[in-house]
């Protein structure tokens, strides 16, 4: 069947465009292209395109059918894309603007046990000098628990590292949980913290069986700095990605590198979680497994290019992970699951004077996903793009939008606290941090704001930020996008 053009695009008007913003753009498009005036050889059949689009789009019943029609055809495998924007067009300014886009890929499609790909977790476990005592005991435990809900059918692996790295379990399926467990209960703690050990042990193991329909993910559990191997950290998750492997990162306590484990996470599309409390440990674990199991697309990417004169500002992931994004091509997005979507909030500024066309393209692009029940790449447009107007919509940005910015701006604020502060502006830094927590009693959250008030004290006096209070807050903010925030407790 052959597809239709994209009416609105040919017109130069969004998705959402009313009536009168539709017909303005008629009248443009055809004093321009009338045979009467232009003698073009294409410009009579450019016009009967034209004419043909407003036709179509300019009548709400034949509109609906045709949103309907496209909207068919923008559902590769069971997956749609919506996309909503701050604000329906860009003004025609003397000044840079910023307009923000919700990206939200969703599945379509239900789970069933026909279409649900063999699992394949490794557990690479810090075992160094720091982990000694409550906290490794901890670790194993909810391992040990873990395994009691782990699938028979599932892979499992399980690496101890510290300078150096030991496989304690190689990928099998458990179905002797009491061996598994004496396996566990024999690690013990000693040496430094070399995290690269540990993840290239990881990553071959998740590479022995050669399964590529598998569904393969590394946890790393780590309360340390690693020591003079980051660049070789960042470099295997790069090469992980091309083998389908999504690497989360469990930060216990406060002395971890914060910025590395978001980086290694994000690079891979997965994410960053600061576990304070047992009950942190034990509900993470539980939820990442939950959701490895019900994977439709593995390695969901935007393959993309910006527009002239536009940058991308900030990237955030708000569903079914939290964290940043990459800014640069592509920008992983981590797994899809089934019935499930998962959403992006992207910040781009736009020069003045691109603002003189008829629409200004923000990205041109298309996701990428490999469908995991039979191992298919597919790939689907999908254009960030916007009308130019001349006048001001009073229009309200979608609601979406709002409880997305509203919330991400409250994590963003401590984002700003710490440039500030590493600018050396000692004042500027605790007023932000003032702020937030003003803003955080608005919202009746009286125990993250004392936390952000001490903070700016301890700032004052020291002029930096605790460890402690550094991740608290980051993740504190970031835990507000949460349907369900977890306490933090000390661990």
């Amino acid at each position: 069947m052959t597809q239709e053009p994209d009416y609105y695009r040919l017109l130069g008007v969004s998705q959402d465009a009313t009536f009168e913003e539709i017909r303005n753009a008629y009248f443009d498009a055809a004093r321009r292209l009338h045979p009467d005036v232009n003698v073009e050889p294409s410009a009579k059949e450019q016009f009967l395109v034209v004419q043909k689009a407003y036709d179509v789009i300019s009548n709400p019943a034949r509109r609906l059918v045709y949103d309907k029609k496209q909207a068919s055809q923008y559902q590769p495998e069971g997956i749609t894309v919506n996309l909503q924007y701050s604000a329906p067009s860009l003004l025609v300014l003397d000044e840079p603007q910023l307009i923000y886009c919700l990206v939200e890929i969703l599945s379509t499609s239900e789970a069933s046990s026909e279409n649900m790909p063999p699992l394949n977790i490794c557990l690479v476990i810090d075992r160094s000098n720091s982990m000694k005592g409550d906290r490794i005991e901890t670790v194993k435990a909810n391992i040990i628990e873990l395994l009691n809900r782990v699938s028979k059918h599932d892979i499992l692996s399980i690496v101890a590292f510290s300078d150096r790295a030991e496989v304690v379990l190689p990928p099998s399926q458990v179905v002797d949980v009491s061996r598994v467990e004496q396996l566990i209960n024999l690690v013990n703690t000693g040496g430094g913290t070399e995290i690269y050990q540990g993840l290239k042990t990881g990553v071959a193991q998740l590479e022995l069986l050669g399964n590529a329909s598998e569904i393969r993910h590394l946890i790393l559990l780590t309360d340390g700095h690693t020591y003079g191997d980051e660049n070789d950290c960042v470099e295997l998750s790069r090469q992980a990605v091309q083998q389908g492997i999504t690497i989360s990162a469990l930060g216990i306590g406060h002395e971890w590198n914060d910025q590395f484990l978001d980086q290694i996470a994000s690079i891979s599309g997965g994410n960053t979680f600061y576990i304070s409390s047992p009950r942190d440990l034990k509900k993470y674990l539980d939820q990442k497994v939950k959701a490895i199991e019900y994977v439709h697309a593995r390695g969901v990417a935007y393959e993309f290019s910006i527009g002239p004169d536009v940058q991308l500002h900030y990237a955030f992931r708000l569903s079914p992970d939290l964290g940043p994004l990459s800014l640069s091509s592509p920008m992983v997005l981590g797994n899809l699951q089934y019935s499930r979507s998962i959403t992006a909030l992207l910040e781009f500024q736009v020069a003045p004077h691109l603002l003189q066309k008829g629409l200004a393209t923000l990205a041109h692009g298309k996701i990428r996903a490999n469908i995991a029940a039979d191992n298919r790449v597919i790939r689907h447009a999908v254009d960030l793009e916007r009308p130019v107007s001349t006048q001001y919509n009073l229009g309200h940005p979608p609601a979406a939008i709002v409880e997305a910015m509203s919330k991400l701006t409250l994590y963003r604020m401590q984002e700003h606290a710490k440039e500030q502060l590493d600018a050396g502006d000692i004042l500027g830094a605790t007023r932000r941090l003032q702020y937030l927590a003003s803003n955080l009693l608005a919202g009746g959250d009286r125990e993250l704001a004392h936390v952000v008030l001490v903070e700016a004290e301890h700032i004052k006096q020291s002029h930096r930020f605790s460890e402690d209070g550094d991740k608290r807050i980051k993740y504190g903010t970031r835990a507000l996008l949460l349907p369900d925030g977890l306490e933090q407790e000390n661990l």
